[in-house]
């Protein structure tokens, strides 16, 4: 008897201990999760999991693409106008060119035809009286006077850099320095005679 008791008593405090009610209830809910989470699982091969972090990735790799598609646009739109704009830096430079070119032949040709009326000049100088001569150089600048003078001969330009050195003081330096510009001035080689 006393294990009959024992035994009922035993039963009775584990039945009471674990309360088998909340765990059939525990065990209920466990199913019910389990066959709403099957029932959130999708159908289909095993292979089609959603992961939200490689939808991330995905998403960030969209975004890169995109990114360098629009870089890709705006490099093509730069090549294109730094292509233009080569053109027209190239063009611009054969117009200046020819343009440098023209204008040396314009300054070579008004050289030319200066060097001729500075040798008239010379002349006439030349023929008049050395006083006259001195007179109207005076005025004149420096660098035109030994321009004159050296196209001169020699004792042309003598006597009127002697008349250019009468006077005063000052007119006598001027002279002197006029005279060392002179010595200094190189001669055009004479161009050969055309046949």
């Amino acid at each position: 008897m006393a294990v009959a008791v024992g035994t009922l008593i035993y039963g009775l405090t584990t039945w009471l201990c674990l309360e088998p009610q909340k765990q059939f209830r525990r065990a209920a809910e466990a199913l019910r999760a389990k066959g709403e989470a099957r029932a959130t699982l999708p159908t289909g091969p095993s292979w089609t999991c959603q992961n939200p972090e490689l939808n991330q990735l995905m998403a960030e790799l969209k975004d890169e693409r995109e990114a360098l598609r629009d870089r890709a646009v705006q490099l093509d739109e730069l090549q294109a106008r730094l292509g233009t704009e080569r053109q027209e830096i190239c063009q611009v430079t054969q117009t200046v060119y020819r343009l440098r070119k023209e204008l040396d032949a314009t300054v070579s040709r008004v050289t030319d035809e200066e060097a001729v009326n500075v040798k008239k000049l010379a002349k006439v100088y030349a023929t008049m009286s050395p006083a006259g001569a001195a007179r109207i150089l005076k005025e004149m600048d420096d660098i035109q006077i030994v321009t004159i003078l050296a196209l001169m001969k020699e004792a042309e330009s003598a006597t009127i850099l002697e008349g250019l050195g009468q006077g005063d003081k000052q007119d006598a330096k001027r002279a002197a320095l006029l005279s060392n510009r002179l010595r200094l001035t190189v001669t055009p080689p004479k161009k050969a005679a055309t046949p």
